[in-house]
């Protein structure tokens, strides 16, 4: 991360970036040249700053509702990966060096939603997407073209699903089945007791989260099983478990 000092070196940035080298590589470049000037790299650590802080939306309410309900439905089959960048899983191959750079900062700040691995090579299998309103916006319908073109020409399959305010399980499990080629095995092994029977997951009637099915362990209802908020403890909503 450059300095405030590093401003002087705004024509040094420009021509940098002219042949093709990243923000990262050019605060880099510039960053070890303030730390010659400067005579050496002690005085630079004692006054540079690193301005970051940990969010708290990694995943968005609908983003982390759909994961909830689409490691069930994929788990016996794939590890689901969450906002995987596209320069994680694709790299541009090119003998010119202007080109090379070019392709290459075409994918270096998009990211896939949801990435579906083998269990055991973790070689990726399926790009999915979750598309809510704002991508019906042209810019966003642009990005999605280019990015399901970087997916057809490295031969791996993108799936786009509409964000619903609920979904089932089931149908999840099968329309991307049906879509990646893959059958139903007869010998699978069966979801775990209770969770069977969670076909619909219902949302959070207060904060709109997925519900997660549990049991009272104490008082009158122990035993009983009800729906409870999955963002507990800061949302505390319960819904009646009619089963």
């Amino acid at each position: 991360m450059a300095t405030p000092n590093t401003d002087r070196f705004g024509l040094l940035r420009k021509l940098l970036k002219a042949i093709g080298l990243k923000d990262q590589a050019v605060d880099e470049i510039v960053d070890r040249i303030v730390e010659l000037l400067s005579g050496g790299s002690e005085e630079v650590a004692t006054t540079e700053i690193y301005p970051y802080y940990l969010r708290d939306d990694f995943l968005t309410a609908a983003e982390h509702s759909f994961y909830l309900v689409l490691k069930q439905a994929v788990e016996d089959w794939t590890v689901v990966c969450p906002k995987v960048s596209l320069s994680d899983i694709f790299y541009a191959k090119s003998s010119d060096h202007g080109e090379y750079r070019t392709y290459t900062n075409k994918i270096d700040r998009k990211h896939i939603d949801f990435l579906l691995c083998e269990p055991g090579t973790m070689r990726p299998m399926a790009g999915l997407e979750l598309d809510d309103k704002s991508h019906e916006r042209d810019d966003r319908q642009a990005r999605d073209d280019f990015v399901k073109r970087v997916f057809d020409a490295a031969g791996l399959p993108l799936v786009r699903v509409r964000v619903r305010r609920q979904y089932r399980v089931n149908e999840l499990r099968a329309e991307l089945r049906s879509r990646l080629g893959r059958s139903e095995v007869a010998s699978e092994e069966p979801m775990a007791q209770g969770k069977a029977a969670i076909e619909e997951i219902p949302s959070c009637p207060s904060c709109g989260s997925p519900m997660a099915l549990r049991t009272a362990k104490r008082g009158v209802n122990a035993g009983q099983q009800f729906w409870g908020c999955t963002d507990y403890p800061r949302c505390r909503q319960i819904v009646t478990y009619e089963g």
